[in-house]
């Protein structure tokens, strides 16, 4: 007697990482805005000083991304950063973008030099 088996996997799709995006019926995109720096954030130990002897958490170094099409939030972070929700990854823009506050809904495009641009959606 032969038995099939059936394999299931329950797969989550981070977004950020695949380079594929889900299509938006009800948004459209709005302003672009140009991608100046993109930057990890990375936690230290308990008990790391900075330079003039005070505590720090972490710090943010100079990043990229895979070449492609993200569809993301972002979010206000430390001063000039913004957020992209749920990962490490923190953006800077080449002109002013504004008050991000909780989370601005938009795509990513990151080109193969490692630039690229924000697409904020119309609510």
């Amino acid at each position: 007697m032969k038995t099939l088996r059936l394999l299931v996997f329950s797969v989550s799709i981070l977004f950020l990482f695949t380079g594929s995006t889900l299509p938006s019926s009800n948004k459209t995109k709005m302003d672009e805005y140009s991608i100046d720096d993109i930057y990890q954030k990375i936690d230290l130990d308990y008990g790391t000083l900075d330079e003039q002897g005070q505590s720090i958490d972490c710090i943010f170094t100079k990043s990229s991304l895979k070449a492609g099409r993200y569809e993301i939030t972002i979010s206000d972070g430390p001063g000039d950063l913004y957020e992209i929700n749920g990962t490490d990854y923190y953006l800077t823009f080449t002109s002013y973008y504004g008050y991000a506050g909780y989370g601005d809904e938009g795509i990513i495009e990151i080109n193969a030099y490692g630039s690229g641009s924000f697409y904020k959606y119309d609510d």
